[in-house]
């Protein structure tokens, strides 16, 4: 079953992102997290102490950043 994490994954590497411009999107989708955070999402498919699940609010929040952020990358 697909996972809000491999969908991250996939959005990220397709717009080559940084943790830091990770962190952005989801600031400007209106959710503050850390970079270690943003960091965590890629890691959750593999060792579980070091990886953390993102949530279908946390998703939403990158997504709807995301708009914002491409726009100012450009």
């Amino acid at each position: 079953m697909p996972t809000y994490n491999m969908w991250f994954k996939r959005i990220r590497l397709s717009h080559a992102m940084s943790r830091r411009d990770v962190v952005e999107a989801m600031r400007l989708g209106g959710v503050e997290v850390s970079s270690s955070r943003a960091d965590r999402w890629t890691r959750a498919d593999g060792d579980s102490r070091r990886g953390a699940t993102m949530t279908e609010d946390e998703f939403d929040a990158f997504t709807r950043g995301l708009v914002e952020w491409t726009k100012e990358a450009q």
